[in-house]
């Protein structure tokens, strides 16, 4: 399935990429992560993608990094989608990439704009085997609790219970992929679930891989909310994933340590210093001392269901 793009900047120099998807709102943090891999692997063998529905701004950090800007036209979309006010067409943009770049790269990695980069090798993880499956992930955190239970998204939509992964980060064979009819299939899926897409595009295609995906170690999206913040410590994690409205660029709840809001700080103020009002600032204990300590009762009631996933993997590299 074709869609309408257009190159803003850039070009395809190697054959594996990382690319993130965002809009003007969310672009300050989408670069925020580029900048943490960029920097951390100069002499890289993958490119960096921005896709938006909608121009993006400029910035010196686009042609530092040598990221590839892509605009995609959703208007002449065949297909209807179901959105509200709080979820638009763009939404689905992640089902794209791999039909607009499949001339150009064999393997990518989708990565959400609310992820921090802390480690691991991404060249390796773009070359890993994939053992025939045109996705793998990392399993959703209500499965991380219970690894039977039937996703909520799916008793919705009628379907039996299967492993279940977050689309925040998925690494991606290109050729299989579109071999499978990923995109076409999701978005068909779509279309029939209509109001009952609880996840959009996550739903989808959960739907209809049923379980058939690789399951990599959590330490390559881990879900970092109250409910698992403290349990971090167990995993040396590559890439936390703040997922929901609680994150360390924005909100005013105090639950994000020093460790993620500082950086946050610094790279809004040197870059987009208008953003900076709306980092957080750590912990802000002193104050908020009384929600820690639910949140520490929370991980004494849950831990030994999440922690057991850490006897499952024993090295970045192992999968389920």
């Amino acid at each position: 399935m074709t869609r309408a793009f257009e190159t803003i900047r850039g070009r395809a120099t190697h054959r594996h990429a990382i690319y993130l998807c965002c809009d003007a709102r969310f672009f300050p943090y989408a670069l925020f992560l580029i900048d943490q891999i960029a920097t951390r692997n100069p002499a890289r063998d993958f490119d960096l993608v921005l896709m938006s529905s909608t121009t993006l701004p400029t910035h010196p950090l686009l042609e530092t990094h040598d990221v590839r800007v892509v605009q995609i036209d959703l208007d002449e979309l065949d297909i209807k989608l179901p959105v509200d006010a709080r979820i638009s067409l763009a939404s689905y943009l992640r089902i794209f990439g791999p039909g607009i770049f499949a001339d150009d790269y064999d393997r990518l990695l989708y990565l959400d704009a609310d992820i921090f980069y802390q480690r691991g090798d991404l060249s390796k993880l773009l070359r890993r085997d994939m053992q025939g499956f045109a996705i793998a992930g990392v399993r959703d955190l209500p499965q991380m609790r219970k690894p039977r239970r039937v996703p909520d998204d799916f008793k919705v939509m009628g379907l039996p219970q299967a492993k279940y992964f977050n689309a925040g980060v998925m690494l991606i064979d290109v050729p299989q992929w579109q071999a499978d009819r990923i995109e076409a299939r999701a978005l068909e899926f779509a279309a029939r679930m209509g109001d009952k897409l609880k996840l959009q595009d996550q739903s989808a295609l959960n739907g209809i891989v049923q379980g058939q995906w690789l399951e990599m170690s959590p330490v390559w999206n881990f879900i970092y909310q109250q409910q698992t913040m403290f349990f971090s410590s167990m995993f040396d994690v590559c890439f936390y994933h703040f997922v929901g409205r609680r994150k360390p660029f924005m909100g005013s709840y105090g639950g994000v340590p020093m460790r993620f809001t500082e950086p946050y700080r610094r790279f809004m103020a040197a870059h987009f210093p208008e953003a900076l009002p709306a980092v957080q600032d750590g912990l802000d204990a002193e104050r908020k001392w009384h929600l820690l300590v639910g949140v520490l009762f929370f991980h004494m009631l849950y831990a030994r269901r999440y922690l057991r996933f850490e006897g499952y993997f024993r090295s970045d590299w192992d999968t389920l």
